[in-house]
């Protein structure tokens, strides 16, 4: 079952996370910006907040990986996906 809840971790929206290090990259519950999370105590906290992947790069060096950036398309695409069923 997913969640709505953003510090949730079956928050219904993350699009890429690395457990090992304890972050992880979601979109916020209403489509309009990424936030970057960092788990700290049990608990996802969202560290920063962007409207576009550029700026998240920028702020997080280490999730400009191609991992990454496979992970933000596969998650966009399925969006419009979603959206043009509906």
């Amino acid at each position: 079952m997913t969640n709505r809840n953003e510090g949730s971790d079956n928050y219904r929206d993350i699009i890429w996370i690395n457990q090992g290090e304890g972050i992880r990259l979601i979109r916020c519950k209403d489509n309009i910006q990424f936030i970057v999370q960092l788990s700290k105590a049990s608990r996802w906290r969202s560290r920063s907040y962007s409207t576009d992947v550029a700026t998240v790069f920028r702020d997080y060096p280490a999730l400009n990986l191609s991992c990454v950036a496979e992970a933000i398309a596969s998650y966009t695409n399925r969006r419009l996906v979603q959206a043009k069923q509906s």
